[in-house]
């Protein structure tokens, strides 16, 4: 009304509210309208009542509520399926494992990366490449064939 444009242009239905109540701030809690649970027996009447409980514990609104996957392994329902001797836990993976996802790639970075990939298992190719042969000749190797010689040979 006041811009002639949208407020709140939001890429989706989730980023709109996030700019919306970037704008306003969140809601008081007596604003927003309280929803009673439906019982997950109501919804799964033959269900396992351990399966149910486990359902629970996993679909648990709040994320501080809801059980780990250690603790999921754990639960009742899946009494006598564990072995805790060959079922080890180990530490959480560290970020730094994940580094490469932070880097912006180019589509010619991406396609050096798929290349060298695959050269992984290829080792009659790896020889080549690392004679400065060239990447066409993998992919494409008709087709870059035909291209060399149309064009140097015509």
């Amino acid at each position: 009304m006041l811009l002639g444009k949208p407020l709140f242009p939001g890429k989706n239905l989730v980023h709109q509210l996030d700019l919306m109540t970037d704008f306003v701030g969140t809601p008081p809690p007596e604003s927003i309208s309280r929803k009673n649970t439906v019982p997950f027996s109501h919804k799964f009447p033959k269900a396992d009542p351990l399966a149910l409980r486990l359902l629970e514990r996993l679909l648990a609104f709040d994320p501080k509520d809801r059980a780990s996957a250690e603790d999921a392994l754990s639960d009742p329902y899946f009494s006598g399926l564990s072995n805790s001797e060959r079922e080890t836990s180990t530490q959480p993976i560290s970020k730094l494992e994940f580094d490469f996802e932070r880097k912006k790639l180019t589509k010619d970075d991406v396609r050096e990366l798929i290349y060298r990939e695959i050269l992984k298992y290829h080792p009659q190719m790896l020889e080549e490449f690392k004679r400065g042969g060239d990447q066409l000749s993998f992919m494409y190797p008709k087709l870059a064939s035909i291209f060399i010689e149309h064009i140097l040979f015509k």
